[in-house]
């Protein structure tokens, strides 16, 4: 098991449920804290999985694009990724490709956070092309993020530093030490900047900061066990459902299980929209974040992001919540 790989705590099931249904394993890797950790967690102490007839086991990583590597090396059969991470991928391993998007998971509501900098930079926004600078992870949604956000504020993107973090831990202690100038945050990261004094210049919705979370597999996984999938996609609704009818319960009980704050899993799980399905909409936010990455050069060739959706799982699951024009 690699460095940044950690065995999640999951509920053991074998055997068959109550109903007689054979269990059926599937292998994910989790983002740690996204909302389809939490939901694995609560739904297989709930039963709900089981009762889909779900066996989840789970590998946790720190950023959505490990889970990508993870399906890539064979190690895991599913995993979420933010949007631009997997677009940037499929681009830049297109002769080899093997992944597709299957279905949508969550939209951030651009209601919270935003975009965060040292308080000497609160006034003049145009001294941050002379600062430690902005925060980002390479390979994920925080580079479009950031170019979206110096543009909408009139700032020149070529003339931005960027200061690389692996984790929200890292990114936490560069702005701590003086090492970068600018992030843009939400939920109870946006909260920490904050605590550290950072200034809130411009609100999410000014910047368009609107993350979408999709879950991808290979595409002969998803074409193979599109059944399977398609209970996976129910027995995750079902939970997501369950912790949006128990907030406070299920914070009190991830605090005991995992030391997560109550107050910070509330923040950070109500700042999504959770609809599980494939919208047109969600198809053409990936459509404009390809057009985006193949304007600044993040992979060779363009190429068509629908080729590589593929909603047969989903269809199966919600068709009423397929409206993707193929």
């Amino acid at each position: 098991m690699k460095a940044d790989e950690k065995t999640s705590d999951t509920v053991e099931t074998t055997g068959t449920e109550n109903s007689g249904k054979e269990l059926r394993t599937v292998r994910i890797g989790f983002m740690t804290g996204a909302a389809d950790h939490y939901a694995s967690i609560i739904g297989q102490e709930e039963g709900i999985y089981e009762k889909h007839g779900i066996k989840i086991e789970a590998i946790e990583y720190p950023y959505g694009i490990n889970t990508v590597d993870a399906i890539v090396n064979g190690t895991s059969d599913l995993g979420m990724v933010a949007d631009f991470a997997g677009v940037n991928r499929i681009g830049n391993t297109l002769e080899h490709n093997k992944l597709a998007f299957f279905a949508e998971l969550s939209v951030s509501n651009a209601t919270t956070g935003g975009l965060y900098v040292a308080p000497e930079y609160a006034d003049d926004l145009s001294k941050l092309e002379n600062s430690a600078g902005w925060i980002t992870a390479i390979g994920t949604r925080s580079e479009y993020t950031n170019w979206y956000a110096q543009v909408a504020l009139g700032l020149d993107p070529d003339k931005q530093k960027f200061v690389n973090a692996d984790s929200t831990s890292t990114a936490l202690a560069a702005a701590t030490n003086g090492d970068a100038s600018a992030v843009v945050a939400q939920g109870s990261a946006a909260l920490k900047y904050e605590g550290l004094g950072w200034k809130l210049v411009a609100p999410s919705e000014k910047i368009s900061a609107i993350t979408g979370a999709y879950l991808v597999a290979n595409n002969d996984y998803i074409t193979a066990n599109a059944d399977l999938l398609a209970d996976y996609l129910a027995a995750l609704d079902e939970s997501i459902t369950y912790i949006n009818e128990h907030l406070d319960d299920v914070a009190n009980r991830l605090s005991a299980k995992l030391g997560v704050d109550p107050e910070n899993f509330k923040s950070d799980w109500k700042t999504p929209t959770y609809v599980i399905g494939f919208t047109e909409e969600g198809a053409k936010n990936l459509e404009n974040i390809g057009d985006w990455a193949a304007s600044q050069h993040k992979y060779e060739k363009a190429y068509n992001v629908r080729d590589y959706i593929l909603t047969t799982a989903v269809e199966k699951a919600f068709p009423d919540r397929v409206t993707i024009v193929k």
